[in-house]
């Protein structure tokens, strides 16, 4: 029987997210990148970028045509509501997109695993329907440092971006695997490997 398992992985900015989806990938897994999408549907001439034009204005374009992200950033990152909007128009169309490339993935082989990596899936709702949360937990100092000494960003704008996301509490509330990333390449490695080892046992167990 075919059977295509469907995984969520999210995390905090600076957490390693991102790097435990491309191990997942390595080891077979159909990787799906929601919050690349998310800025994909608010391309130049698509419906998000009305959208986010008409919210924001038109100082948010940049001469390229585009959203300049960084400029649009400056402005919901500042702005409880402004970011509430920007989700309140994203994140539909980020979900119909994925739904479809989910669709795509399983129709190129039923058994699939696919892994759906996003960043705000606790706050927003996990909507893998019978699909298993996965969240790669750091603790708030140490991702802090890795954003100022790996993306440039000063200490305050990292600490304001994670103030807008779920804390790892709440992350740990909603998982159901936790993937701990506070020590060396290494470590997340062993994680890594033992939880898609714990996953292929679930799936032989299921179809078995």
């Amino acid at each position: 029987m075919f059977m295509a398992t469907i995984v969520g992985l999210t995390g905090g900015i600076g957490s390693g997210k991102s790097t435990v989806a491309a191990m997942l990938s390595d080891r077979g897994a159909v990787v799906i990148d929601a919050d690349r999408t998310a800025h994909e549907v608010y391309a130049a001439g698509s419906e998000g970028f009305d959208a986010v034009v008409e919210r924001f204005g038109r100082s948010v374009v940049g001469a390229d045509g585009e959203i300049d992200r960084m400029v649009l950033g400056s402005v919901v990152f500042n702005d409880r509501q402004a970011l509430q909007d920007l989700n309140a128009i994203i994140h539909p169309l980020v979900r119909t997109e994925v739904a479809r490339r989910v669709a795509a993935a399983i129709d190129e082989d039923p058994d699939a695993v696919i892994v759906i990596e996003a960043a705000l899936m606790t706050e927003t709702g996990w909507a893998g329907g019978s699909g298993t949360m996965w969240v790669v937990i750091t603790e708030p100092d140490i991702a802090v440092a890795r954003l100022v000494e790996y993306r440039g960003m000063e200490e305050a704008e990292a600490r304001l971006r994670m103030s807008t996301q779920a804390d790892n509490a709440t992350r740990r509330r909603h998982a159901d695997q936790v993937i701990e990333n506070n020590g060396s390449i290494d470590d997340l490695e062993a994680e890594v490997n033992a939880a898609w080892l714990r996953l292929q046992e679930s799936i032989e167990a299921a179809t078995g």
